[in-house]
């Protein structure tokens, strides 16, 4: 089948404009990189790559990222800021085709990761990033942003994932070549915790303690968090403590988010060890 969508590294105005009116759409007036940074980031180790409509040539969705530097490894990464989907395009593996371009585009320009953040309780998300893509997690950071005062995240803190993507590594180029025979071992892990409900609403249940022998946990969350928050703001905050606690907690004992597993109505991260991920 004819593939519906073209992908091409961005450079000109008038499509760079048209993703700051994406952005506003998506998130926005307060949340928006603008024109000028944009450039300045094409200009010094950045990209901005577009998806666009073959039909139209209409833009319906973008990534964005900047040079970044870790002082530990001592080598640059390319950090990938943002990338959103005009609504009318969604579920159509725009986001996954547009993180594979921008893994050519940097391994081209001699980078070897990848890093961005995600919300832990975004399951879609942590569904591309994780299991789709090969990244990991190792750090958990609260209120990255403060507290948000965009359309999708109103008064809630920013916790963040920090999302790496080791661009060269087996496991990487493996996953992109569809081996999910890893997703086995993962099965086999105990869950971490269990969710009850109260009529549809999941409420989480604090009744495991990690105990960090084991090689892999599974923790449970919600697949439609975003319901939730906008249904039961006070259950969504229970959500968050939640997560924020049972997450920090595991990657502070040795364990690194490497899958997401969904199923039904709940979806499950995958948390294992750093030496029995490989």
């Amino acid at each position: 089948m004819q593939e519906k969508f073209t992908y091409k590294i961005i450079t000109e105005f008038d499509s760079l404009s048209d993703i700051v009116e994406l952005q506003k759409m998506v998130w926005g007036e307060e949340v928006v990189t603008s024109l000028p940074q944009m450039v300045a980031a094409i200009h010094n180790g950045g990209v901005v790559i577009g998806a666009f409509v073959k039909e139209r040539n209409r833009l319906v969705g973008f990534c964005y990222g900047f040079a970044g530097y870790s002082n530990l490894s001592k080598k640059p990464y390319l950090c990938s800021h943002m990338m959103a989907i005009h609504s009318q395009y969604r579920n159509q593996g725009i986001g996954e085709r547009l993180k594979i371009k921008q893994r050519e585009w940097a391994i081209e320009y001699g980078y070897e990761k990848i890093i961005w953040t995600f919300d832990p309780l975004e399951v879609k998300n942590g569904y591309l990033n994780l299991s789709k893509l090969g990244g990991y997690v190792k750090t958990y950071i609260k209120a990255y942003y403060g507290y948000m005062n965009d359309k999708l995240n109103k008064d809630t803190p920013s916790d963040r994932f920090l999302l790496e993507w080791d661009l060269l590594s087996e496991p990487v180029k493996n996953v992109l070549e569809g081996d999910r025979s890893h997703q086995e071992r993962w099965k086999k892990y105990e869950k971490l915790s269990d969710i009850r409900f109260d009529g549809e609403l999941p409420i989480p249940c604090d009744d495991t303690k990690l105990q960090p022998i084991y090689s892999g946990y599974l923790l449970p969350i919600p697949k439609e968090v975003r319901q939730i928050k906008k249904d039961s703001p006070e259950l969504f905050q229970q959500w968050r403590s939640y997560t924020r606690n049972k997450l920090s907690e595991a990657l502070s004992s040795g364990y690194q988010v490497t899958g997401l597993i969904p199923e039904n109505n709940i979806a499950y991260y995958v948390l294992e060890r750093s030496d029995s991920s490989a």
